[in-house]
């Protein structure tokens, strides 16, 4: 009978110590998933016309920092207020986005769709560290998810 491998768990310490390093707080690295969560989703909250011209930019406490392009999307979007956070509640959970500022700038330059292999994505010192710390990982769905979030810093 083949002996099943022990299954290799990632001690919580060790991935913070790392964060740490980083100069990350569990706040802030809540408040950039948030972001990135609501940039996943934006096409499906705004709708495709206006997500072209906007983004979630920040999260300063409960509030929402959103960037567009010109000051007619901030009026359109700013008609969109309730819809945003009623969204953000369903997929950040309640009571995280409270408020809306919309801000006029530069919108993040859309990168192209890529591999989701992040081995090579050395932007943040250390990060390279997180990386490997998360292959270590065998728990296939835990290592998955552990990835996603490396690629949000």
């Amino acid at each position: 009978m083949k002996e099943e491998p022990k299954i290799q768990k990632i001690d919580p310490q060790e991935f913070k110590t790392i964060l740490q390093n980083l100069g990350l707080t569990e706040e802030s690295l809540a408040e950039k998933i948030a972001v990135q969560t609501l940039v996943k989703r934006w096409v499906d909250i705004i709708g495709p016309v206006y997500a072209s011209h906007s983004e979630p930019f920040a999260l300063n406490g409960d509030t929402l920092v959103i960037l567009t392009v010109h000051s007619a999307y901030k009026q359109e979007i700013l008609f969109m207020r309730k819809r945003i956070l009623s969204y953000s509640a369903r997929y950040l959970g309640r009571d995280v986005v409270k408020k809306i500022e919309i801000r006029i700038g530069n919108l993040t330059p859309k990168k192209q769709k890529s591999p989701s292999h992040t081995a090579d994505k050395t932007g943040l010192e250390g990060k390279q560290n997180l990386v490997s710390l998360a292959e270590k990982e065998t728990d296939p769905i835990a290592k998955k998810r552990l990835l996603e979030l490396i690629e949000y810093l």
